[in-house]
């Protein structure tokens, strides 16, 4: 089963190829230029690099949010580009779910946090094991402050990645003290590897799905889509 798994919900934008044995494949952007330039280039350069016709791929994983609404878009919709023109199927991978993979080694708990601005995080709780990491506390946009007592609960080492800014590692180390553990920097950050290896998991025990029934997990709606409601409500009223 060879997959394309994309990844462009943060600030980096990576492409990777591999199937359930190993990952033939990767490249990853962290840079200010926008994912709607630079994904296609990527892809095309990957298959061309690993000697791979397009014709041999037999779906596509690719990250559905939280993270930035047009990053979520981008993604998506090459995902279902790629999948209707080669008429094949997608999974759809949570970018929590797929952060939380780079720490399958640590046996305790395991907290993805990303940059949701607005004073928010978007966060999830999981615990490790050798089947994969689990979630024990769902996804949810919340405040430093919040996650910091909703951690509070939690009697153990907590080990910590993804995109959040260095103040906000530096308020939840100072709430947790010694329990407070971090990936190391080249190691925190999204990328489709992880999206491949969560993503061939999903088809193994769920299936894949058609490209016309992915949808994008956003957890808070977007700002236009916010402004419009407000808008429709400031008129009923």
């Amino acid at each position: 089963m060879l997959l394309l798994a994309l990844d462009t919900t943060t600030r980096v934008c990576s492409a990777a190829l591999g199937d359930t044995e190993r990952v033939w494949g990767e490249y990853l952007l962290n840079t200010d230029n926008t994912h709607s330039q630079r994904l296609m280039p990527l892809i095309i350069s990957l298959l061309k690099d690993a000697g791979v016709h397009k014709s041999r791929l037999q779906g596509v994983a690719v990250c559905v949010g939280p993270g930035s609404f047009t990053g979520i878009r981008i993604g998506m919709a090459t995902a279902k580009g790629l999948c209707l023109g080669l008429n094949i199927p997608v999974v759809g991978v949570m970018t929590l779910d797929a952060l939380a993979e780079a720490c399958i080694f640590h046996r305790g708990l395991i907290c993805p946090v990303l940059n949701a601005r607005k004073n928010q995080v978007y966060t999830a709780l999981y615990r490790g094991g050798p089947e994969g990491p689990v979630m024990v506390e769902g996804a949810a946009a919340l405040s430093v402050e919040e996650l910091c007592r909703k951690l509070d609960a939690f009697h153990e080492d907590i080990i910590f990645l993804g995109d959040y800014p260095v103040n906000i590692g530096e308020i939840i180390r100072n709430a947790l003290g010694e329990r407070y553990r971090e990936m190391p920097y080249s190691s925190r950050l999204n990328r489709a590897s992880l999206v491949l290896q969560k993503g061939a998991r999903i088809w193994a025990e769920s299936g894949p799905i058609s490209p016309y029934a992915l949808k994008p997990f956003y957890i808070r709606i977007p700002e236009a889509e916010r402004k419009l409601q407000k808008k429709s409500q400031g008129r009923m009223s």
